[in-house]
Order: C-alpha cells, then sequence, then structure tokens
C-alpha cells in the first residue's frame, strides 16, 4: 500500500482545518463591524498566532448583532477540532509523521464534538460571545 494518497489526504485535511478556522474567524470579525477579511488571511497565514490574537482582540469589539449561522457553527467546528487534533497530536505522537497518521483521525473524534460544545453550546457562551 502506498502512503502517497494517505500522506496527500493527511496534508489536505490541514488546510481544510485552516480555511474552516480562517472562515469561521472572518465571519465572527465581519458580523462584530472588524474588517472579516483580514483576520481571515491573517489566520490562514499564521494559524494559530492570528487565532490567540484575536480572542483577545475580540473582546474589545461589539457583541454580534445575530448569532452565528449553522453554516458558521459547522465550519468554525471543523476548523477548530481538526485543528486541535493535529496539535495535541503533535504532542502525543512519537516524532514522525506516519505517527501522526494514527493519532489525528481518533482525536478528531472526540475534538470536534468538543469544539462544537465549548464554542457554540448556550451554556458555555463566555468563549464565542
Amino acid at each position: 500500500m502506498s502512503l502517497v494518497p494517505v500522506g496527500f489526504a493527511f496534508i489536505l485535511a490541514l488546510l481544510l482545518a485552516g480555511l474552516c478556522l480562517s472562515y469561521a474567524i472572518s465571519a465572527d470579525a465581519a458580523a462584530r463591524g472588524a474588517d472579516g477579511g483580514t483576520w481571515g488571511l491573517a489566520t490562514f497565514f499564521t494559524l494559530s498566532i492570528a487565532a490567540l490574537a484575536y480572542l483577545v482582540y475580540r473582546r474589545r469589539l461589539p457583541d454580534r448583532s445575530e448569532p452565528a449561522t449553522r453554516r458558521e457553527r459547522l465550519i468554525g467546528t471543523a476548523g477548530i477540532g481538526i485543528g486541535t487534533a493535529y496539535i495535541v497530536g503533535s504532542i502525543i505522537a512519537p516524532p514522525d509523521p506516519f505517527s501522526m497518521l494514527l493519532f489525528v483521525p481518533p482525536l478528531s473524534v472526540g475534538t470536534l464534538p468538543a469544539a462544537y460544545g465549548l464554542c457554540y453550546e448556550p451554556g458555555w457562551r463566555a468563549i464565542v460571545s
């Protein structure tokens, strides 16, 4: 079995997670009156740095006038959940990219529901409000 398709899928999933997170931050920034395009691009190219900076910066922004749409919640969940699975997988996996292939899919099963619950469930609004 060739590992090229598996590696390609792995990189594609990481890029997709980055795009999802960029979209979610861009949409949230635009809904709060900030420049969503700039935040989206900054998030895609610097990922964790811009995402953490936005979490701090958005406290200065006004509240959203309407709640996040279903599409925004699902795309944001994918970006946060898969990105978190990659980060945790890189910490707990041996320093071998092929080992990450074994860790990220099962971690995603846990991080996706956790990301949705922490970011979009009514009892946890402090994270996204």
